[in-house]
């Protein structure tokens, strides 16, 4: 069967959240969805129950089942897909929502490496709530909230009607210069999200906004439509994406505000990538960022007649299997890397791409200088 689409829904205490994922339950397009909460009294639904499908899943009156989190998200979602279907509710979409302090890395991990979980849930977008009063002051303070935002895909801007029109310039602001590759959409009481939530499962929806950005039919591509026409967008600027960097792209250390630390950086690559390069491309990049390497994502052209394009990500310090692409998406033949990351330094991310020209398995360099005396020419 094929793989059922995954919403993370994530924002931090306060931003909204359980508005949104109410008026959600609420609404017709909910049918055939299941939503997975910390605690559902915490969502006040018990009006919208019509019965107990099994142990810890409710069927609400729009058709969506709600189960609550018990164990691990894996367990969890694992028992929710099959009980949905030995009981006849079978499943379209799953929306996951966080807690608002949770750390959104080892969740997405979990619904991108673990291969229990993706052949029965497919992740399809991450989107965050961000208060339109509070955010810019909570990304600054709380480095949790500033990676729930470095994640996502789409931004929910709530309470829009509350803040002034400075406020709302502001977090709009903020947003961008953590995660450019989100896109920033406003909410008031909920309203709208059904079309919100609904859209990284929508394929038609996906190859509309790619073709927008594109000027390219996108269709027959890989699953991952809508995060590739986002990645093009930023990628034809090839450039540091913080209009903020310095020339270096030096650290700004810990005594600034963690949202201020977050970059994103993204280049080019001229000639055909090697897997063991990108092996050890990722290595570096782990050695050197740690767990300050929050995103990172290629599409690259790789030396490899058989399967020549691929889709690469990797989570915090998770590198995940590669998505193979049938064609090329657009006339440029570079391959193209994205990295989000506190701390990132421009200089030292364009040395280290070098790396994927290693053809050699097992080569391991750490750090430039081990890296330069494995490929001691540079071009």
């Amino acid at each position: 069967m094929p793989a059922i689409e995954c919403v993370l829904l994530t924002g931090f205490l306060g931003s909204g959240k359980t508005t949104l994922l109410n008026a959600f339950l609420r609404s017709p397009q909910a049918r055939g969805t299941a939503v997975v909460v910390n605690e559902v009294g915490d969502i006040g639904i018990d009006q919208l129950v019509l019965a107990e499908v099994a142990e810890n899943l409710l069927l609400l009156e729009s058709g969506c089942l709600c189960c609550t989190l018990t164990g691990t998200l894996r367990e969890t979602l694992l028992d929710l897909v099959s009980k949905s279907r030995q009981n006849g509710y079978p499943l379209t979409r799953i929306v996951i929502e966080t807690t608002g302090l949770a750390e959104p890395l080892p969740i997405l991990h979990s619904l991108i490496g673990d291969k229990a979980l993706t052949d029965v849930v497919h992740l399809s977008q991450v989107v965050v709530t961000v208060d339109a009063v509070n955010g810019v002051d909570q990304m600054q303070r709380h480095p949790e909230c500033a990676r729930q935002v470095a994640a996502a895909e789409l931004a929910v801007v709530t309470k829009s009607d509350l803040a002034s029109a400075e406020q709302r310039v502001r977090v709009h602001d903020a947003i961008r210069q953590i995660n450019p590759l989100a896109e920033c959409v406003e909410a008031v009481a909920g309203a709208g999200v059904e079309n919100l939530l609904l859209r990284g499962a929508s394929s038609a929806q996906q190859h509309a906004r790619a073709e927008t950005l594109a000027g390219k039919s996108a269709a027959g591509l890989f699953p991952a439509q809508g995060q590739l026409a986002a990645f093009r967008t930023l990628a034809k600027q090839a450039g540091p994406a913080s209009a903020n960097a310095d020339k270096d792209g030096a650290y700004l250390g810990k005594a600034q505000a963690y949202h201020q630390r977050i970059r994103t950086e993204s280049f080019y690559v001229d000639d055909p990538v090697h897997w063991p390069g990108v092996a050890a491309w990722w290595h570096m990049l782990v050695h050197r960022y740690g767990k300050d390497l929050l995103r990172c994502k290629g599409l690259l052209r790789v030396a490899d007649p058989s399967q020549p394009y691929a889709f690469i990500q990797g989570v915090g310090e998770f590198f995940h299997p590669p998505q193979y692409l049938s064609e090329w998406p657009d006339s440029d033949p570079r391959s193209r890397v994205i990295c989000i990351g506190a701390g990132l330094e421009r200089a030292w991310l364009q040395h280290s791409l070098r790396a994927l020209r290693i053809d050699e398995p097992g080569l391991r360099p750490s750090t430039l200088d081990e890296l330069d005396s494995v490929l001691p020419e540079k071009t």
